[in-house]
């Protein structure tokens, strides 16, 4: 009978892998989903703890969530994917952080009183709005890189030669022995395709 696996049980504990001739990969492996949860861990420790959590009750659940994620990760990815299995893995492990930091901080909210003003009704102490800077800048980051894998490797060296080299139509038109009004529809192309994967994350697709 299969046992139900908490929070605090790592995946390599519920579902060990045979040692024998692959112990040596095995040891690799694991190595490596350490140091992507760990690369993950890294880029979110400056969020702000959600309220009601301790600072190091908060932390071990990141923990948890990281180490989880990447194990998925691993059973999730697919070789012939646009981005390697690391960044592939780190993104996961991000995303789960991210989500299960949004909700505890929404369910902190919605149980937490607040001090209001008895005749005027407003906050005495509103929620701090800091914890928010860091928390946008991780999702803005990720939501880039989400999109960069939906790109071709031709449309992302149009995109860095454009917006990041700053080069003009006329100019990537050089490069690419092309004409200037294939360059315009190729970059027309290749921003409403940006415009349509952003419309689809805002409402949840």
């Amino acid at each position: 009978m299969w046992r139900r696996r908490t929070m605090k049980e790592s995946p390599q504990d519920a579902f060990p892998l045979p040692r024998g001739e692959g112990d040596r990969e095995y040891t690799q492996m694991l190595s490596q989903l350490k140091q992507i949860a760990q690369h993950a861990l890294r880029r979110v420790q400056k969020w702000k703890t959600p309220p009601g959590y301790e600072t190091a009750y908060w932390w071990e659940e990141c923990e948890s969530i990281a180490w989880i994620a990447v194990w998925n990760a691993l059973l999730s990815y697919k070789p012939n994917a646009n981005v390697s299995f690391p960044a592939y893995a780190f993104l996961e492990a991000v995303q789960a952080i991210r989500q299960e930091h949004r909700r505890a901080w929404r369910w902190s909210i919605s149980t937490t009183s607040l001090r209001c003003d008895g005749d005027t009704a407003e906050l005495i102490e509103p929620i701090d709005p800091e914890w928010q800077k860091p928390f946008q800048q991780c999702e803005d980051l990720y939501d880039l890189q989400i999109l960069l894998r939906l790109l071709s490797e031709q449309e992302r060296q149009l995109l860095h030669w454009h917006y990041q080299e700053g080069l003009t139509e006329r100019e990537i038109a050089a490069r690419l022995e092309l004409s200037k009004t294939a360059v315009h529809k190729r970059l027309a192309r290749l921003k409403s395709k940006i415009e349509e994967a952003l419309a689809e994350e805002e409402h949840g697709g």
